[in-house]
């Protein structure tokens, strides 16, 4: 008996496995991609908080916070003198730019001024700041003793205008020194000429108090209401 091989439909064969490996590697290239991005987003966010970090931190007090906007960094200060810096300041103040840079050389001794006075204002000739750099003058007010006032150019070339008053010594004169230092005249505290920050001596924890100043027809004008408001800083640190 003649045995008949059994004929298996062409449907009934087993279907082909599809080709997996291009959608394996799309996969793959997708979640490589995704890390890749990953990365970068990681990077541009490090970059962001070295660049502002810094400035943050900066300005978590008011003292600190009114000198980052002139320009200035008290990093490292005291907090029991870096709350005093910039404590008559506005928000926002920026000191007015009278040079491009000032250079000392030596000792510079204050030359002292006669400053003009209205009702309202005080003022000197910037031509004459920049020509002396570290100038003295007072302001007078009726049935007052007068104030000692001073300005100086810093090295940025940026004006400072303030109170010539030593606190714990009261000393009202200051010169600045061949090493680039605002020295008090009756105690030596010296003061970074650029920041005001204490370097050393007796009272380098009581800061020269700065008004703020503005340039009106050539003249640095600090408005008297400014001045009236000044009460010296108490003597609530360490002296000595």
């Amino acid at each position: 008996m003649t045995k008949h091989k059994k004929h298996t439909p062409a449907s009934a064969k087993p279907a082909a496995k599809p080709n997996s490996k291009p959608a394996v590697k799309a996969a793959a290239s997708r979640k490589l991609w995704l890390i890749a991005a990953g990365v970068a987003a990681v990077i541009v966010i490090a970059l962001m908080v070295a660049t502002n970090g810094g400035g943050a931190k900066q300005g978590s007090g008011p003292a600190s916070a009114v000198a980052s906007t002139a320009g200035v960094s008290t990093a490292g200060t005291p907090s029991e003198e870096a709350k005093y810096i910039g404590r008559l300041l506005p928000a926002g103040y920026q000191e007015p730019k009278v040079a491009d840079v000032a250079v000392y050389t030596g000792v510079t001794e204050m030359t002292e001024i006669k400053a003009a006075q209205t009702d309202v204002q005080v003022s000197i000739p910037a031509a004459k700041l920049v020509e002396s750099k570290i100038v003295y003058f007072e302001y007078t007010k009726p049935g007052s003793k007068p104030i000692p006032m001073m300005a100086y150019v810093k090295p940025s070339g940026k004006a400072f205008v303030g109170i010539s008053y030593c606190p714990p010594c009261q000393g009202q004169r200051q010169r600045v020194d061949a090493d680039l230092t605002l020295t008090c005249s009756s105690c030596g505290t010296k003061r970074n000429l650029e920041t005001g920050v204490g370097i050393s001596g007796a009272c380098k924890l009581y800061p020269i108090d700065e008004l703020p100043a503005k340039i009106v027809g050539g003249n640095i004008v600090v408005d008297r209401s400014a001045i009236d408001s000044w009460t010296p800083q108490p003597i609530d640190r360490k002296v000595g």
